[in-house]
């Protein structure tokens, strides 16, 4: 029987630890309302930072406010396209996605699946049996991630874009 070092025993179950990543802003360059592969441009330090999370035992889960869906500007099956393509340049620089939520609502709706809500990451951890105490959320704005974050009492990343550059890698 294999054992998974990285994770804890609670209540007699395995749970993994997980990095809560945001999508756009934060792995790739937020196009707003990105829903074509075509568009999709992925930051150079998400994916060093996803390699090194993973190195460490941590499942990879983004997380993902899509009001677009909502506003009618694109489809859940061209979303779907967007994030397959986004798995797919993951794999290719050795990153293995475990699952993506996304919220579909508009702010207005008053969901608690849009973050700042909590919704997207407490099914995620129902769902994938995750230990949010010992997880991390890594995001591009406070008022989002950062909340959220605080709400669940979890650590996290904020990582600042407007003073980064678009790395090389247009992959």
């Amino acid at each position: 029987m294999e054992k998974n070092l990285n994770s804890l025993t609670i209540n007699g179950s395995l749970s993994s630890k997980a990095l809560f990543i945001d999508r756009d802003g934060t792995i790739n360059v937020d196009c707003p309302y990105c829903h074509k592969p075509t568009d999709l441009k992925i930051y150079d330090d998400s994916i060093t930072m996803m390699r090194e999370y993973d190195a460490r035992g941590f499942d990879i889960v983004i997380v993902t406010n899509q009001s677009g869906i909502g506003r009618g500007y694109f489809t859940e099956d061209e979303m779907d396209g967007f994030n397959s393509a986004l798995k797919e340049k993951l794999t290719m620089h050795g990153i293995h996605i475990k699952a993506i939520y996304y919220c579909p609502h508009l702010p207005e709706a008053g969901c608690n699946c849009r973050k700042p809500g909590t919704g997207l990451v407490e099914r995620a951890a129902r769902e994938l049996d995750l230990d949010l105490k010992q997880s991390i959320i890594i995001g591009d704005r406070d008022d989002i991630e950062g909340e959220m974050a605080r709400k669940l009492g979890m650590n996290y990343v904020i990582i600042n874009r407007s003073k980064l550059p678009i790395g090389g890698n247009k992959s």
